[in-house]
């Protein structure tokens, strides 16, 4: 899969190969035979021949001549004639050996947007398939948007539809925008830099989410070259003088490893692998390092033949140096998202600097450099995505990341602001979370979890299932019980608190990273504002109606008899109509006796109101604060010894003297009661603001540790009420907290105070 040599080193072809090859150059017009196009021309023809049949091979020379006729008047930025865009992206693709349907497809990639080929001409002359693919390549030019954001969402969004019905739409598109950064140098500066940024943007992390590594290194440094120059070519020229060092201490490892290696009976290859630019600035930034402080411009890659030699390798890597604790990734037991597999390991070289080794098999490597492209075999004639879903689930990802707007084909130019900021969504969800980086996360049964860099534990609950999400009220990272914001990183091992009583919050749309997170809390605020509004028209219907009967006894449906009235009341108060007056005394905002009392004197011939005998509710069950199944009345008490708080697991026992005694369900007591004597409890609605929980806090000896206690718990809106042993290295303390989701938040930001080991409720 390594792409042929291109211009200036073609391979010998046959004299009947080039005669056809010269056939096909001689129909192009004569203001298009340019140097540089009939260059373009040999090297695909060159390419395309070592692996097409000939008849492919004549199919894509035809549709070579219709697309320079297509194209016959345009001309690039540069001059040129515009086909040898379309020639060289061809090409591109002819040197990963993709078929003869894409070769084509990417030859007429701009004629339905830039020529008057009409789509039916098109799928007449080369086929339903090519037709396909050059319309998800297609822009939406034809249509009006109202910012250049929206216009570039709504042409990813089409891209990512026709992806997911045929992967082979986006081989085409990243190799037409990398000959587009190749020749960037014809457009003005302001045009070079909107171009490379939205290629750093979304082009080169979709390059990398395929896998597809030699065109996001070349995407990377292109773009990075027009938007910092200088930081481009002082790291260029700090990499020239340092590289013959490096190459020195590289060429000194390869020599110790191939002689051990060689002397396991091992059949490998071991070479020199350069990091690119951009991945040395990243690199620089991410870890705050001077360009001395690198080691790693240079590292080994060991290719060999089985997934056992891998291993082998490494065993042998680490007899020879001392590997870097913390630095090792088995990307093979754990390959990425985008199916990369791979062993990296660092170790202390044969000069004392750090040494990258990366060890893989030949088919990993060819993944490595191709990624998904390197898997398409042309022979097979154009698999689809249900049979690569292993390698394509981001793209079903970032159509499901937000619901489809408005169809933009329906007057775009007024959309709603709603429809708009839909797109910017879907724009947004695709860079942060579809297109970044992966980290691997475990739960404590050992399963592996991928979710965005980034992320934090409710993305890891939401990413584990709906419910653990909804219900999560707090989290233990490697054992230690820490904030929901903290940010995860790869191996750790999380585990997720959670509680019946537990539910969203919407500041959770502020931690959480990841769009199937965010998406997951707003369905279930709009689930939530759906049903309370549906509760409250209810109730208010209810009072309405009681309060109409008690005024007018004597008339038959007297809320009916009213409705005119009460609507026009409803429109006075400033609500649309009577339904949502209904839902606004439903919610307590008025009074049943001030709506009627706005209703004219002589309304109705009926009796005057009776007495206001019945206003008074019946307090339902759940309005208390524990609700003991199938009882009512009965007198309950929360446990002083567990001091249970909403949120907790709860049960009840009849005790002789203080009704049923409510405790947490793995309190000792609750557990030594009497199986006869417990009843089902669980938590109503809450009446206290505060409940005591008792927490023990341990650390290094510290003087200041209650006073740190003291005011982290008052910043998370806590109080100590009560404190029970203090030491500088020991605190128990009563807790004043609103429920167990709220005494969690302040137990994980007291795991975070400089000195304390361990957080525990007692």
């Amino acid at each position: 899969m390594k792409e042929i040599a291109g211009r200036g080193g073609f391979p010998a072809v046959e004299k009947e190969s080039r005669a056809l090859m010269e056939g096909y150059w001689g129909r192009v017009s004569e203001e298009q035979r340019v140097p540089s196009l009939r260059l373009a021309w040999q090297e695909l023809w060159a390419k395309m021949t070592l692996y097409l049949p000939k008849e492919d091979a004549k199919k894509v020379g035809e549709a070579f001549v219709f697309s320079s006729v297509a194209h016959a008047h345009q001309r690039r930025h540069s001059g040129e004639p515009y086909v040898i865009h379309t020639v060289s992206v061809a090409a591109i693709l002819a040197g990963m050996k993709f078929d003869r349907d894409v070769l084509i497809a990417a030859l007429m990639h701009d004629v339905l947007e830039d020529t008057e080929v009409t789509p039916e001409q098109l799928e007449e002359k080369f086929g339903s398939d090519v037709h396909a693919l050059v319309d998800g390549l297609t822009k939406l030019g034809k249509l009006q948007f109202n910012s250049e954001e929206e216009y570039q969402s709504e042409n990813l969004r089409k891209m990512f539809s026709h992806m997911a019905k045929d992967i082979r739409v986006v081989f085409i598109k990243l190799a037409d925008r990398l000959h587009n950064m190749r020749t960037i140098s014809s457009h003005r500066h302001e045009k070079q830099e909107k171009i490379s940024r939205e290629t750093l943007d979304i082009y080169a992390p979709l390059a990398h989410r395929l896998g597809m590594y030699q065109i996001k290194r070349e995407l990377e440094d292109l773009s990075f070259c027009i938007l910092d120059p200088e930081t481009y070519y002082d790291i260029k020229r700090r990499v020239r003088k340092k590289l013959p060092r490096r190459e020195e201490v590289i060429k000194k490892a390869m020599d110790i490893l191939n002689q051990k290696i060689a002397e396991e009976n091992i059949a490998a290859s071991i070479k020199g692998r350069s990091k690119h630019i951009y991945s040395i600035y990243c690199k620089m930034r991410r870890k705050n390092l001077s360009f001395d402080q690198l080691y790693d411009i240079l590292a080994l890659r060991v290719i060999v033949k089985t997934i056992g030699e891998c291993y082998q390798v490494l065993g042998i890597v680490h007899t020879l140096w001392s590997p870097i604790p913390g630095l090792f990734d088995d990307y093979i037991a754990n390959p990425k998202r985008n199916q990369y597999q791979s062993l990296h390991t660092t170790v202390i070289g044969p000069e004392g600097d750090p040494l990258e080794v990366q060890i893989r098999t030949e088919e990993m490597n060819l993944l490595a450099e191709y990624g998904i492209a390197a898997h398409w075999n042309y022979k097979e004639g154009g698999r689809k995505v249900d049979e690569m879903d292993k390698r394509l689930n981001f793209i079903r990802m970032a159509l499901d990341s937000v619901r489809p707007p408005a169809s933009v084909g329906d007057a775009p130019h007024k959309e709603s602001s709603g429809a708009d900021s839909e797109r910017t969504l879907f724009l947004d969800n695709l860079k942060t979370d579809v297109l970044t980086e992966e980290v691997f996360v475990y739960t404590p049964k050992g399963r592996i979890v991928r979710i965005p860099k980034g992320s934090t534990s409710i993305d890891f609950a939401y990413a584990v299932h709906t419910q653990v999400g909804h219900t999560c009220v707090g989290t233990v990272i490697n054992g230690r019980i820490a904030p929901l914001d903290q940010e995860l990183k790869d191996g750790n091992i999380v585990k997720i608190l959670t509680s019946p009583q537990g539910k969203p919050s919407r500041d959770w749309l502020k931690i959480a990273k990841s769009s199937r997170a965010r998406n997951k809390i707003r369905s279930w605020f709009r689930q939530q504002e759906s049903q309370g509004r549906d509760e409250k028209l209810k109730h208010g219907r209810e009072l309405l109606e009681r309060e109409a009967a008690r005024r007018y006894p004597n008339v038959e449906n007297p809320l009916s008899s009213f409705t005119s009235q009460l609507t026009h009341i409803a429109r006075e108060l400033g609500y649309g109509g009577l339904d949502d007056l209904t839902v606004a005394v439903g919610a307590g905002i008025h009074s049943t006796a001030a709506v009627f009392g706005r209703l004219p004197a002589d309304a109705s011939k009926a009796q005057a109101p009776v007495p206001d005998a019945a206003s008074a509710q019946p307090r339902k069950e759940a309005d208390s604060e524990v609700v003991v199944d199938g009882v009512q009345g009965v007198l309950v008490t929360l446990a002083q010894c567990c001091r249970p708080i909403p949120g907790d697991e709860i049960g009840g026992f009849v005790t002789q003297s203080r009704g049923i005694s409510v405790h947490r369900k793995d309190c000792r007591n609750y557990k030594k009661s009497d199986e006869s004597r417990r009843v089902d409890v669980f938590w109503g609605k809450p009446k206290a603001t505060r409940y005591i929980a008792r927490v023990n806090v341990e650390g290094v000896e510290k003087p200041s540790l209650l006073a740190d206690i003291v005011q982290t718990t008052a910043q998370m809106d806590g109080l100590v009420s009560r404190v029970i042993h203090n030491t500088s290295s020991r605190v128990v303390a009563d807790f004043q907290v609103k429920d167990l989701e709220h005494l969690y938040r302040i137990m994980g930001k007291l795991n975070n105070i400089p000195g304390v080991l361990e957080v525990n409720r007692e």
